[in-house]
């Protein structure tokens, strides 16, 4: 299965120095504000880098997100951190296959 999926890294200066808790709460009010757009999300932190890559991918059919989920990422980001977020978005394809649960 192939989805175009849109990566957006943000950069958040001191993220080394954030707890667990703080990732895991950032995911999932970002990914709660974008689930009304029909959309889904992954965080990879890179807390050495001070970086937050996020994977934002929706239906096979929908128009590009893009400008929402910036919007979206760029808000939240910058609600949690009091800091000022760097975004850079680029486009992808995220190809993976799903398993039948025959192994």
């Amino acid at each position: 299965m192939q989805r175009t999926v849109r990566v957006i890294e943000a950069y958040v200066p001191g993220l080394s120095e954030r707890p667990t808790v703080w990732y895991e709460r950032l995911q999932a009010t970002a990914a709660a504000a974008l689930r009304a757009q029909g959309l889904e999300i992954a965080l990879l932190a890179m807390p050495n880098d001070e970086t937050l890559m996020w994977l934002v991918w929706g239906r096979p059919d929908q128009l590009d997100p893009g400008p929402v989920v910036a919007e979206v990422i760029q808000r939240e980001v910058t609600s949690a951190s009091g800091s000022a977020v760097i975004e850079r978005a680029i486009d992808a394809r995220f190809v993976w296959l799903e398993s039948d649960g025959k192994a």
